[in-house]
């Protein structure tokens, strides 16, 4: 009546969301050994569909990390190998 069946592997990397945790693991790590000037202003959040997720403790850090998307970007794909399309910058939930 019951067929057994072996119990499937999550791959925590596929997933419904398009959440890559391996990139943000690797993208958070070279955010935090980076020299920006903002980095200390932010957190790095997940990459969802090649945009990254930053989270910012107010909206100067914002800006500033808005007017160097670019930079950011060339330099997470050469320090890290990872191609992004885009930064998607959020004021933190405990600062706004």
């Amino acid at each position: 009546m019951f067929q057994k069946k072996d119990p499937e592997k999550i791959n925590s990397d596929t997933n419904l969301l398009g959440i890559s945790f391996k990139q943000s693991k690797k993208i958070q790590d070279f955010l935090i050994k980076s020299d920006f000037s903002w980095s200390n202003d932010c957190k790095p959040g997940p990459v969802m569909n090649e945009t990254l997720v930053l989270y910012v403790d107010n909206t100067r850090a914002r800006k500033v990390v808005l007017l160097d998307e670019v930079k950011v970007l060339l330099e997470i794909e050469k320090k890290t190998g990872i191609t992004l399309k885009s930064i998607d910058v959020q004021i933190s939930n405990s600062q706004q």
